[in-house]
């Protein structure tokens, strides 16, 4: 899903931050979900969510939300 947006954001020349993954990086989503849940994976952030919502018995697409929606909602607080 995220790479089907991704590709028509190109695709239609829109410029805007897109921060789950850059070639070559993880992207600011990645790094603030490791910190959040206090380690790092080399399977990468999307196979993290799914073994967090399996452990606790949610579903991964709502628990992708709700993780999203607070790293969105601490992203736009100012800094200091």
């Amino acid at each position: 899903m995220l790479i089907g947006y991704r590709a028509a954001m190109a695709v239609h020349g829109i410029e805007e931050d897109f921060p789950f993954w850059s070639p070559g990086v993880q992207g600011p989503f990645a790094e603030w979900l490791w910190q959040r849940l206090g380690r790092r994976s080399s399977v990468g952030w999307a196979t993290e969510i799914e073994h967090e919502a399996q452990d606790a018995g949610v579903l991964a697409i709502e628990l992708f939300f709700s993780l999203w929606d607070k790293y969105r909602a601490e992203r736009s607080q100012p800094e200091g």
